[in-house]
């Protein structure tokens, strides 16, 4: 029966020692001992000049073979090894008082016949009597051993197989050397050993580490007598008498490829404190099976990615289809799919090699990781999305050869290969390079509207035109009546008036300018756009306009509202078939009342002016619903569309604050919500101001001459004094010589080189307090460096108008 320490600490007789008998001890050494004795924590107490060892049971296994003649003995007589360490250690205690600790300490410890590593926390304190003067030492201790061993072992775990993939050793060889040269306690020397596939011995060092030559031609013969004996890996080298000093004994560690046939042999000598039975045997066995792992792969990875060039090489007509002539990369992969796996890149088509700056070569065996950026959260969240639904859309960013980011929008789906195991495909497109092709298309878009609406509109202005003529005809003719005349002159203006609305409706919709929202009265809005959204619709469908009783503000660009309901029209018009109805509806709304957003977007207000354009058509099906926003897609055939419609329209109306949307299914046609913001400001309704009596000098220059009449007779009916010029020559020189020009109009385009724009910047030279209108026939580009002053009116304007313009920039810059 074993002895408990307690037991044997009662039982021995201390008189033999130089304590002596134990009931002479001090009592504060007693309860010391008591309660070491109760711990399960290691313990260990040293008495008295000679250092009389008393632990408990808990410190057994860290004496090992030398328990339990340790037990009552003098601490120098069971630990010899380190006597150098203990006796400066302890004699610092018994001289101080002050106690030391130690982290992961290496002690070569002989606990079964002969030293070996072993690693402690531990600490040394004083034991004190009542008097203050030091009884003995008590060391509280931990063994880390297992834990700082495993600890460097743990490396060989980083081993992976070569990229790109090759087979053999040279997948794993210079890894093995670079992990194991930075352990020298398990490797203080090695040397590895490719085999002969003629006839399996040892042909060529690929590499050692802290070996000579004559070390490296021992470790060969060591690994030959193994490979013949085929049993016993371990060796001995101390009987060598021209090996280094230091180096004892070591084992050998076969590596065989999938097929079961050796390949290489690795021969590892630890440091003479490793056990090499004991402890390196077990470091071999985990380094034999990390490595046939590595190997396994490594092969299946090279025969998957050879069987993939070879498909590239002999590719079938819908192979080139699908990989060289899609717009969209294509990268075919290898994968687990689980969330943390890591992917192979088998095929990929000529689009993702240019997105990703690698050729196909180069390309083919690349790893996931290094086409992302490390600690990319999003990519996390998408692969743990794909291992849970088997695919992902949405957008990531790629990193280029070069490290530069490329943002895409992609979908990665999983799929199961009979015959070769988990697949994934993952399309992407550059998002840069979509938004390039967006605003291509929305060119495109606004041109072939722009092209389909001519000539209806060409047809309503004829008709105008055909009014006005037949007027001026009427008046010329000699033989109509006064009150005749009246009416024909009235036809003639409100004719004149149709055909500048028609003109103007379509520069508002074809320019592209900054987007401005203002204020637009809806009913009145709507009202006036009727001849285009009716040239729209062609003759496949009626139009009904109910804008409600209340006069309704919002702020909106007219060009940005009325391409969003050309839009839907030209899409209503191709989904009806027969005769149809249209309805544009326009009501004030909460965003709750609403149908939802198809993408999660958010309106900011509380309420909003909707626009809802129906039509009776056979409506959107419920599998497009999800996708009718996305760009390029379209149910029209080739040459119908460029299917960007209503995504343009979406981007637009949001830029100004507004939404579009597509109702909830509704049956026998599809309900489309524009959502506009409510505005507070009333539109202007005051009368047109008066500039008779203030006798204003106005310089005018206009190059056509029926234009300059016309406009030189209203400026006189007006109550202005026109000084009139043909050119920005002219102008110039009038200016210079009349310095009480109270205001100038000027011509866009003029001849001899100068534009109004540049002759508003010369008069400012002159006179710079003078106000300049600059008159045009269309929507001027963008104007740079222009004075804030300049203000334009366009073309064809009335009387009222002029007056309107003249007053208002002359109240600007001389109110009254």
């Amino acid at each position: 029966m074993t002895l408990s320490n307690t037991d044997r600490l009662y039982q021995m007789d201390w008189g033999q020692t130089v304590l002596g008998p134990i009931d002479n001890w001090p009592p504060e050494m007693r309860t010391v001992l008591d309660t070491i004795m109760a711990s399960d924590f290691p313990i260990c107490t040293a008495w008295g000049e000679s250092n009389i060892q008393i632990y408990n049971d808990a410190y057994n296994p860290i004496f090992g073979d030398k328990h339990p003649q340790s037990f009552g003995a003098p601490v120098f007589d069971s630990w010899p090894e380190i006597s150098e360490f203990l006796s400066e250690s302890l004699g610092q205690i018994w001289s101080s008082g002050q106690p030391v600790a130690f982290r992961d300490m290496l002690l070569p410890l002989n606990k079964a016949g002969a030293p070996e590593e072993c690693y402690f926390d531990f600490s040394y304190s004083a034991i004190k009597g009542r008097d203050g003067q030091i009884l003995g030492l008590m060391s509280i201790a931990h063994e880390t051993t297992p834990h700082a061993v495993q600890q460097r072992r743990n490396a060989i775990l980083a081993l992976r197989q070569a990229n790109p993939p090759e087979s053999g050793v040279l997948a794993f060889s210079q890894q093995l050397h670079d992990i194991l040269e930075q352990n020298e306690m398990d490797c203080r020397a090695g040397a590895f050993f490719e085999l002969s596939a003629e006839n399996g011995v040892p042909a060529k060092c690929l590499w050692s580490i802290r070996a000579e030559d004559g070390l490296v031609a021992r470790l060969r013969s060591k690994a030959v007598e193994y490979l013949n004996a085929g049993s016993g890996n371990i060796f001995d080298l101390s009987i060598d008498a021209d090996c280094p000093q230091g180096l004892e004994g070591g084992l050998c560690v076969p590596f065989a490829n999938g097929k079961g046939h050796l390949i290489a042999i690795l021969t590892l000598v630890p440091d003479p404190l490793v056990p090499v039975e004991r402890s390196l045997s077990q470091f071999a066995r985990q380094i034999s099976q990390h490595v046939h792992d590595v190997i396994q792969a490594s092969e299946l990875l090279s025969e998957n990615v050879r069987e993939a060039k070879l498909r590239m090489a002999e590719q079938s007509a819908m192979y080139k289809f699908l990989f060289d002539n899609i717009q969209d990369g294509v990268i075919y992969s290898a994968a687990t799919g689980g969330a943390d796996d890591e992917a192979f890149i088998l095929a990929i088509n000529k689009q993702a090699c240019r997105m990703l700056g690698y050729t196909p070569e180069e390309a083919i065996g690349l790893e996931r990781s290094q086409l992302f950026f490390s600690q990319d959260r999003k990519l996390a969240d998408a692969l743990r999305e794909r291992s849970t639904d088997g695919y992902f859309w949405g957008s990531l960013v790629f990193r280029r050869k070069d490290g530069s980011p490329v943002p895409v929008e992609l979908t990665s789906n999983l799929f199961e290969d009979p015959s070769k195991g988990r697949r994934a495909v993952t399309i992407f497109r550059d998002l840069g390079e979509l938004k390039i092709k967006q605003d291509e298309g929305a060119q495109m878009l606004r041109s072939e509207a722009i092209a389909s609406l001519a000539q209806s509109v060409a047809h309503d202005f004829n008709n105008m035109l055909t009014v006005i003529l037949g007027s001026l005809d009427e008046l010329s003719d000699p033989r109509t009546g006064g009150s005749l005349q009246q009416e024909t002159l009235q036809s003639a203006k409100r004719a004149a008036d149709h055909a500048a609305k028609l003109t103007n409706q379509l520069l508002s919709y074809s320019r592209r300018e900054k987007i401005k929202p203002v204020p637009v009265e809806i009913w009145a809005f709507l009202e006036e756009i009727r001849p285009l959204l009716i040239s729209a619709l062609s003759d496949s469908a009626s139009l009904r306009i109910d804008a409600g009783e209340d006069r309704l503000v919002c702020l909106t660009d007219t060009s940005v509202l009325t391409s969003a309901i050309i839009n839907l029209l030209r899409n209503a018009r191709h989904a009806i078939t027969g005769s149809g109805l249209v309805t544009i509806r326009a009501e004030v709304v909460s965003p709750g009342d609403l149908s939802p957003s198809h993408d999660g977007y958010e309106l900011e207000d509380e309420r909003y002016l909707a626009l809802y354009v129906r039509d009776n058509g056979p409506g959107v099906p419920e599998n497009l619903r999800e996708t009718i926003f996305n760009p390029a897609f379209t149910t029209k055939g080739v040459g119908d569309g460029t299917g960007l419609g209503l995504t343009i329209a979406l981007s637009t109306l949001r830029q100004i604050g507004g939404d579009l949307r597509l109702a909830r299914e509704t049956e026998g046609g599809a309900e489309f919500q524009i959502l506009l913001r409510l505005s507070d400001t009333d539109i202007d309704q005051s009368a047109t101001p008066d500039l008779q009596g203030h006798d204003y000098c106005v310089l005018y220059v206009e190059d056509n001459d029926l234009v300059r009449e016309n406009t030189v007779s209203m400026l006189k009916q007006i109550g202005t004094r026109p000084l009139v010029a043909r050119n920005s020559r002219e102008a110039l020189e009038i200016a210079k010589e009349n310095s009480a020009i109270d205001i100038v109009l000027t011509d866009l385009v003029l001849p001899g080189g100068m534009s109004g724009r540049a002759l508003s910047k010369q008069v400012k030279h002159i006179l710079p307090e003078v106000p300049v209108i600059i008159t045009t026939g269309y929507y001027p580009e963008e104007p740079t460096g222009e004075p804030p002053e300049t203000a334009y009116l366009r073309k064809p304007y009335t009387q009222d108008q002029l007056v309107e313009i003249l007053a208002g920039a002359l109240q600007r810059t001389r109110p009254s």
